[in-house]
C-alpha cells in the first residue's frame, strides 16, 4: 500500500468518522490504562476505528467473479 492509496482514504474521512475513532481510542484508553473490563472495551474500540477507516476492508469486499468492489 502506497501514500497514492493512502490519501484518498485521509481526504475522505468525515467529522462522523473522526469522532467514532476518537471514541474507539478513548475506549481502548480505558481498557488498557484503568483497566475497566479490558476483554470487552478492548475489541469494541478496535472494531469502532477499524470500520470507521473509509474504503478499508472491513467493511468492502471484493467479489471474486466480477473483482469490484461491494459494500457491505
Amino acid at each position: 500500500m502506497g501514500l497514492e492509496q493512502l490519501l484518498p482514504a485521509i481526504t475522505s474521512m468525515t467529522w462522523q468518522d473522526m469522532v467514532m475513532i476518537a471514541i474507539g481510542l478513548v475506549l481502548i484508553y480505558l481498557a488498557i490504562a484503568k483497566n475497566y473490563e479490558p476483554t470487552l472495551l478492548l475489541p469494541i474500540g478496535f472494531g469502532a476505528i477499524l470500520v470507521n477507516i473509509p474504503f478499508s476492508s472491513a467493511i468492502t469486499q471484493i467479489d471474486p467473479a466480477t473483482g469490484q468492489a461491494v459494500e457491505g
